[in-house]
């Protein structure tokens, strides 16, 4: 008998990159130790190597309707070790952030980037992932929207694929004209979602065709063509820019639109539009959280902490959600104390510009031990003298790496700060 209460229950894979870089690793550290004529050294690395991809498959993400749990040997390690949170009631996620990342040497040009974030719990997950679309449309639809960005909530509406998906290559333009403008509309969305771009030109200017004065449409085509930029040729983002002016001027009584195209000038860093879209959107509601955010992002890039601090308390008043009012207040505490007191505001430019000095050298010494492995394996024992040096440079290279990759684990957090009463 099928119980009607279960809860559902999704699984994808995360953290998949780790395992792939530590098998990598072990491969090539196995070519050293043969190298070196240390064969039962040699034969353990390279067994490491099936393995750790085995390994990659368990380490996984679980949804079962009411907390997100990552599982697997890094999660178990995070968590024993590093003191790190691998569980996360849905009620406390705070954010999701979906990014697109872009991969020009590949057909699909890009991929969807989703960051889950809150209480000191973080995943990672990808769309070229197993199961992405389902996982996310099942952790977006039992959250509050105002936890979406823009890719986020077209993921929640448009992720499933509609009913013309398997026939859509086969259908003219006189068969589409016969459908309705919503499944056209609903169709071109989650091409542009899986990469399908051309095609999704196709049916959104068969939907736009047929339902021109639709701001929310216009607002999706915006997108469209930011994507479609990015992919084919930089004239494209005149189009985009077109649709979202048009779209706003259609929406000036609608304030979540008018959010969310607010949103999408800051994608195309036509800022000034941006923040009319949010002061409109506001002057309808003023319980739109992410409008207040959007205009404390616009405020920092003017390097106004202290209206930054403004917004985010302003944001942490606008919502009854308890993780969105903690993030907005911490974010409001942080740059109001960044305005207020110089030494805190010089110590964190220390930090960050350590990240990024920290960065740069991580990413110099991973290539001097790639370049020292490939000078070990070619000159073999001909050139002893080159082998020692290029031993030596993988070995100091490998300890600089770990030792910065801690410090940049470390560095992340920013300075504690008085907690306030909500």
């Amino acid at each position: 008998m099928t119980d009607l209460n279960a809860q559902p229950y999704h699984r994808i894979q995360t953290e998949q990159g780790r395992y792939y870089f530590a098998a990598g690793l072990a491969l090539m550290l196995s070519s050293v130790a043969f190298r070196l004529g240390a064969p039962a050294a040699g034969v353990t690395l390279l067994a490491a190597f099936p393995l750790l991809l085995v390994l990659a498959r368990y380490e996984v993400l679980v949804f079962d309707g009411t907390h997100l749990r990552r599982r697997g040997p890094y999660a178990w390690w995070q968590a024993r070790m590093l003191g790190g949170t691998t569980s996360l009631p849905l009620a406390q996620l705070e954010l999701s952030i979906t990014e697109v990342v872009h991969l020009p040497l590949t057909l699909a040009r890009y991929r969807f980037r989703t960051i889950l974030v809150g209480n000191g719990f973080e995943a990672v997950l990808f769309s070229n992932t197993a199961g992405y679309a389902p996982f996310v449309t099942a952790v977006f639809s039992a959250v509050d929207e105002s936890k979406l960005d823009f890719h986020s909530r077209a993921w929640l509406q448009y992720g499933a694929p509609p009913p013309l998906t398997a026939i859509a290559d086969a259908l003219d333009d006189q068969h589409l004209a016969q459908f309705p403008a919503a499944l056209l509309r609903r169709t071109a969305n989650h091409f542009t979602l899986t990469g399908r771009l051309r095609l999704a030109q196709r049916y959104f200017r068969q939907a736009y065709g047929r339902d021109r004065g639709n701001p929310h449409l216009l607002c999706e085509m915006g997108y469209f063509f930011r994507r479609f930029a990015l992919a084919e040729h930089p004239r494209w983002q005149l189009r985009a820019a077109a649709c979202l002016r048009l779209a706003a001027r259609l929406a000036r009584h609608e304030p979540h639109l008018l959010e969310r195209i607010g949103e999408a000038y800051c994608e195309l860093f036509d800022f000034a539009r941006a923040e009319r879209c949010f002061r409109k959107a506001l002057e309808l509601n003023r319980q739109l959280f992410r409008a207040y955010a959007g205009l404390a992002e616009l405020a920092f890039r003017d390097g106004q902490l202290a209206r930054v601090a403004h917004f985010y308390y302003a944001a942490a008043h606008s919502t009854s959600d308890p993780a969105l009012r903690r993030r907005a207040q911490s974010e409001a505490r942080y740059y109001e104390r960044l305005s207020q007191d110089d030494d805190y505001l010089e110590a964190e430019v220390r930090r960050i510009t350590w990240l990024h000095h920290i960065r740069q050298m991580r990413t110099m010494a991973g290539g001097i031990f790639f370049v020292a492995w490939l000078v070990v394996g070619l000159t073999g024992e001909r050139f002893p003298d080159v082998q020692d040096i290029g031993l030596a440079l993988m070995g100091s290279s490998g300890l600089a790496w770990l030792g910065l990759s801690c410090g940049l684990h470390w560095q992340r957090r920013r300075s504690a700060l008085p907690e306030t009463v909500t």
